[in-house]
């Protein structure tokens, strides 16, 4: 009965959206970058407000991964994320593929949708 009850996943719900990092209420401003932005199948991530150009693409989601890829100032980039809760996404580093290190983001970093 284990087994087979492991074998039914949850499937968390990824709405359309602004997605920003969980922070302590201390570190909480509703203008706080980087954040991303999410409609159904595309993706931007907001990393500097300043800065016209921001990296989108093609969201892929697999059960709860969600892949985000693009192709940025030349270089390919791919964000992995899974979904730990309904409209809730934490960022797996070890299987993103960033360039030079060009990446701020710690492994386990967590992202949630705002209505703000």
């Amino acid at each position: 009965m284990m087994l087979l009850s492991g074998c039914n996943e949850k499937t968390f719900s990824l709405d359309s959206g602004r997605y920003v990092p969980d922070y302590t209420k201390d570190e909480k401003d509703i203008n706080i970058v980087p954040y991303i932005f999410i409609d159904k199948d595309k993706f931007s991530i907001i990393q500097d407000i300043a800065v016209s150009y921001q990296p989108s693409g093609t969201l892929i989601r697999k059960g709860n991964e969600v892949v985000m890829e693009t192709v940025f100032a030349d270089e390919s980039y791919k964000w992995v994320f899974t979904l730990v809760d309904n409209n809730k996404l934490k960022f797996v580093l070890k299987k993103s593929v960033i360039p030079n290190n060009h990446f701020e983001w710690e492994d386990g970093r967590l992202f949630s949708l705002t209505d703000e």
